[in-house]
């Protein structure tokens, strides 16, 4: 293969697409006139390639569909941290919250890949409960003598669980860890 033959075929695609200056155009077209091996690579070039995309579908349509899947995924683990956060407080006695704000925290670590996202899905639903718990009387009676207390049993309450969910953050930091060394 000659020098020439390389300039040809790495202008191969500029050629294609009409890109080129007259003088190089002409330079190309001479070539491939009497250089069987080029003339082969440019027939071979203008194949269309087979469509991995679904023609019709348009950008926006696809971005659309990937905001709602995700907005749905976020709506669902918003859903959990609120369902843990009133399975935790309402079995007061139980220490079954420890292993499901884990889990809650490692999952939403593995999916995010965000810290502060899988604090926040854990920590606003819970303080958000705490405080409709502690503040109110949505349950027939007020667990706190004073705002204050409530106030402090809601805060402690979410420190507790935050303190779980950054162990499964840790979790699933080292899951993450762990894969992209195998």
């Amino acid at each position: 293969m000659s020098k020439k033959c390389t300039i040809v075929q790495d202008l191969l695609p500029l050629y294609e697409e009409d890109l080129l200056q007259l003088e190089t155009k002409q330079f190309i077209e001479e070539h491939l006139k009497s250089c069987q091996e080029c003339r082969h690579i440019a027939e071979q070039s203008q194949i269309p390639l087979p469509a991995e995309v679904k023609r019709g579908g348009t950008s926006k349509k696809m971005i659309k569909r990937i905001t709602v899947k995700l907005m749905t995924i976020q709506i669902f683990f918003v859903a959990i941290a609120f369902i843990l956060a009133m399975s935790s407080t309402i079995r007061n006695d139980n220490s079954g919250f420890i292993l499901t704000y884990a889990i809650l925290g490692a999952v939403t670590y593995l999916f995010y890949r965000s810290v502060l996202v899988a604090v926040l899905l854990a920590g606003i639903p819970n303080f958000i409960w705490n405080c409709l718990l502690y503040l109110t009387d949505w349950f027939g009676e007020f667990y706190a003598d004073n705002l204050s207390e409530a106030l402090q049993i809601a805060l402690t309450t979410l420190v507790i669980h935050l303190l779980v969910t950054f162990i499964g953050i840790i979790i699933g930091f080292c899951i993450i860890k762990i894969r992209e060394e195998s």
